[in-house]
């Protein structure tokens, strides 16, 4: 509370006492300011309402404070990028049960979901509050993005108030890193204003920790701005406004009454909605029904996932497939150790053998495959003059290195295993 007593001082010490609604309209600036960044230069007259800005957006006066709400509606059929808002329909939540961990998940239906994106006026603090919260779902047969709006400091409570009437009435949250983001900082932010609210208790899918698994290794960054172009053909227009950049737009809309930078905010919130109503039906149709015509990359990372999760039929699929398609070399490997890890964890240890050959014949840096065939032979089939000679291709690379520490580590280990093999194959002989 300290922390948000500071942050209305300082407010005040910029001339804000009382937040915008009592404000005079903005004058006109005198000189003309050049044109920033995230604005077209301003017109000579006193500034628009927010409200004259916003095609259909409504003042919604509670009796804890008033709230902004402006609603923009799409039909099922609307594209997004490459996909139509309805292909999520297409699925069911119980087949990420095993993705989530949470068996609420078998009994829901993505129609009771709702998204939820929030623009704050930080990134941390008690003082840090949602300023804006962005939330879609689905109503027969169009997607509803609604989004609330705080116009004046003491109105958070009235914008609390209405989005819980809207919570109580949904199974579940789909949310991008809202797990440690959105959905803390709502309930602190319910808790500082002595409200209750559900929202930590429902059945969430953040598909930002999804977005990591499936995506990472092909296309390196996976925020959702960064997600779109490759992956969901969005580009946005020149509308958008960078994230970093909105704390401060709104700390200037408080202090000058000046609405028009944030219809840019508006538009990155609405966006940022449709493109997690389309990404969650990615993520779903890839973890739920993989086909061998995905990217190979995907597939590795579906099957590397899938295999952590326990699933081991889909996850030898999906490798299976992967091995078959163009990889880097570092990923073919990579591919071919999972599965062959998962062969041997199953105690397929033949069907194995081929897989670790591939790897051991064009590895330069690594003999792990080496090792795995020594032990098979040692172990498994007790061919001891075999172990022995991979054990001795492994030695043979390990000395070609030029990394003293690891490298020697390696060659005694290997040194000590070739040892003791020779001496087994003595007894045997």
């Amino acid at each position: 509370m300290a922390d948000e007593q500071e942050f209305q001082r300082q407010l005040r010490r910029l001339g804000v006492a009382k937040g915008v609604r009592h404000l005079k309209p903005a004058p006109p600036p005198d000189p003309p300011r050049q044109p920033s960044f995230h604005q077209s230069e301003s017109q000579p007259g006193s500034a628009p309402p927010l409200l004259a800005l916003l095609p259909g957006a409504q003042m919604v006066d509670t009796a804890v404070g008033q709230t902004l709400i402006l609603d923009n509606v799409y039909p099922l059929h609307h594209r997004h990028g490459r996909d139509a808002l309805a292909s999520l329909l297409h699925h069911q939540p119980a087949s990420l049960a095993p993705l989530t961990g949470d068996g609420r998940f078998q009994d829901l239906d993505f129609r009771r979901f709702l998204f939820l994106d929030t623009e704050t006026t930080g990134l941390a603090g008690a003082a840090t509050l949602a300023f804006m919260v962005g939330a879609a779902y689905f109503e027969g047969d169009a997607l509803v993005v609604r989004q609330y709006f705080v116009p004046d400091l003491g109105d958070e409570a009235a914008m609390l108030t209405l989005l819980e009437g809207l919570l109580a009435d949904k199974a579940g949250l789909i949310t991008f890193n809202g797990r440690t983001f959105d959905v803390p900082l709502l309930d602190n932010r319910y808790l500082m204003n002595r409200l209750f609210s559900q929202i930590r208790q429902m059945p969430h899918l953040d598909l930002l920790p999804p977005a990591r698994r499936l995506w990472r290794a092909r296309l390196g960054s996976v925020a959702l701005s960064a997600l779109e172009p490759p992956l969901l053909g969005v580009r946005r227009t020149q509308e958008d406004v960078p994230g970093w950049l909105i704390p401060g737009l709104y700390h200037d809309y408080l202090r000058t009454g000046d609405g028009r930078d944030l219809v840019r905010v508006f538009y990155h919130n609405q966006i940022d909605l449709l493109s997690m109503v389309t990404l969650a039906a990615r993520v779903v149709r890839l973890f739920s029904q993989p086909q061998a015509d995905d990217d190979v990359v995907d597939l590795y990372s579906l099957g590397r996932w899938q295999a952590s999760l326990g699933q081991a039929t889909v996850a030898e699929q999906c490798l299976r497939w992967a091995a078959q398609g163009d990889l880097p070399l570092d990923l073919f490997h990579q591919n071919l150790a999972q599965l062959g890890w998962l062969l041997k964890r199953h105690g397929r240890h033949a069907e194995a053998v081929p897989l670790w050959q591939q790897i051991a014949a064009t590895s330069f840096d690594d003999v792990s495959a080496h090792i795995e065939l020594a032990k098979y032979y040692e172990w498994q089939e007790k061919e001891f003059g075999q172990a022995i000679y991979w054990t001795e291709q492994a030695l043979k690379l390990a000395q070609s290195w030029h990394t003293p520490g690891p490298a020697a580590l390696i060659r005694g280990e290997l040194e000590h295993r070739l040892a003791r093999l020779q001496g087994k194959q003595s007894a045997a002989d």
